[in-house]
């Protein structure tokens, strides 16, 4: 017969339950910082993509005038909540790159709530010789 608390083994399983208990917890925290990061990444993502098509469609001579590709991009930013870092153009395909970079309150459990920063690059393709 086995005597002692080191021998008893009625509580073997509460103890392992606790165990991973606490590790779901801190999986879960971990996991909806993930998400939340990933949130203002697709926000930023958006506000790239679309001042890079508003300042594509500025250039293109079916759409715009052609007179203010940038103006058009910081616009489009500014609406998606971003502010416009870059707008180049050039290479020899012809592509317009928008950088955009987005400042939003993410409640970070692990890391406090602070700020996240979050920039992100579109491009859009500009063919001039294409008719339709």
């Amino acid at each position: 017969m086995k005597s002692g608390i080191v021998h008893d083994e009625r509580a073997g399983a509460t103890l392992v339950a606790a165990a991973l208990v606490v590790v779901m917890l801190v999986v879960g925290v971990v996991l909806h910082d993930i998400a939340a990061l990933y949130g203002a990444r697709g926000a930023a993502q958006t506000a790239a993509d679309a001042a890079a098509k508003a300042a594509g469609m500025e250039l293109t001579p079916y759409f715009g005038v052609g007179n203010d590709p940038r103006g058009a991009a910081v616009e489009y930013a500014g609406r998606n909540g971003a502010e416009l870092l870059e707008c180049s153009f050039g290479g020899a395909e012809g592509y317009l790159w928008v950088t955009v970079r987005v400042r939003r309150k993410v409640e970070l459990l692990v890391m406090g709530g602070r700020r996240a920063q979050v920039t992100a690059t579109a491009r859009c393709y500009l063919d001039p010789t294409s008719e339709q």
